[in-house]
């Protein structure tokens, strides 16, 4: 057998189990090897040299986890002659190298509350974006996003109580093998709970609070909930097929922070909010939608304008609220009268 097809049968046939990789691979070359395969995913096509140069290795490192890339993890990369750099001959949705088992995720979840004191520090910030390339690995399980917070504000710490991590690992099993669940929800706006069965599809954790957001067949549609206020939560032997059209990201992005506003996508609301003196520095600093636009209305920054297009306004009537006379709604007039309103409403 020529060692051309040699490899093209080491690249085809039975990549090695996860175990194996996890125990034959120190954790900087696991972390080189993710590096590698999110640069690929840009299609940039990248070579050896400027691999290198960018993970701060030698070339000949870079060729050794290519060649580990393909060969064992069975990725489809290969080199392009003309553009002179690497490329996925077909899409590649999972990385196989990390597939976190159900006790992994657990343990994420732990430890993403074990370090809510370190909220706002600089180790806080280098933990995190760990924690994000961890979460990486299972994108259709489970997100974190973490944010910082402004040294003006502080966080008391919590335990997180047995109930907790035992609801987290149920949802987590649910998702995993498309299992729907049941359980009782207590709506913020509910005088009880109530009875839900859904198909859940992803657990993340979002502007600091942990969330499922699971198809609802009796409204046909996809909703969000709080982990905190779901209760006797029951996997059911029914499984279901996830839409694959479905991402955690678009889900959210039409709105401003937890809420989806789904079957609203047409509907875009184009916010202009001026901002002075403090609130006006952290804003800048931050990026709150993926949507947003900041003009500097004064060259020092002390006042902004701050630019987003959102498919629901609640949310960021309270973002406009919490900075006080710092923050004026320009535009539109409906996001304007709703902030005026609750601040009549907390005058009386």
């Amino acid at each position: 057998m020529s060692k051309a097809s040699a490899s093209r049968r080491s690249r085809t046939k039975d990549p090695l189990p996860a175990s194996v990789i996890r125990k034959g691979t120190s954790r900087v070359a696991m972390w080189r090897v993710l590096e590698i395969h999110k640069i690929v995913q840009t299609g940039k096509h990248p070579n050896c040299s400027s691999l290198a140069a960018e993970i701060e290795v030698t070339p000949k490192t870079i060729q050794r986890d290519i060649t580990f890339m393909r060969d064992q993890l069975d990725l489809p990369l290969e080199y392009d002659q003309l553009k002179h750099g690497y490329y996925y001959t077909r899409p590649v949705h999972e990385f196989p190298m990390l597939h976190l088992s159900r006790n992994d995720l657990v343990a994420l979840f732990l430890a993403r509350h074990a370090l809510e004191p370190l909220r706002g520090t600089r180790l806080e910030r280098m933990l995190s974006e760990s924690f994000s390339k961890i979460a990486e690995a299972c994108p259709g399980e489970i997100s974190i996003e973490w944010h910082e917070l402004d040294e003006a504000f502080s966080v008391k710490a919590s335990g997180v109580l047995p109930a907790d991590v035992t609801l987290f690992g149920d949802l987590l099993d649910a998702v995993r093998a498309c299992r729907e669940v049941n359980f009782d929800y207590h709506k913020l706006t509910g005088s009880k709970p109530e009875q839900r069965t859904v198909q859940p599809y992803h657990v993340g954790q979002i502007e600091h609070g942990w969330y499922l957001l699971a198809y609802d067949p009796a409204r046909k549609a996809v909703r969000t909930f709080a982990l905190q206020r779901i209760t006797n939560l029951s996997l059911l032997k029914t499984k279901f097929v996830r839409d694959p059209r479905f991402n955690a990201r678009d889900h959210l992005g039409g709105g401003f922070g937890v809420w989806s506003y789904a079957g609203e996508e047409q509907r875009k609301h184009e916010v202009h909010i001026r901002f002075e003196g403090y609130a006006a520095r952290v804003v800048a600093e931050r990026l709150w939608h993926s949507t947003q636009a900041i003009r500097k209305l004064k060259p020092d920054g002390s006042v902004i304008e701050f630019q987003a297009d959102l498919s629901g306004l609640e949310e960021i009537t309270r973002w406009v609220l919490s900075w006080g006379r710092h923050a004026k709604v320009l535009r539109p007039g409906v996001l304007r009268d709703a902030v005026q309103a609750e601040a009549r409403a907390m005058l009386e």
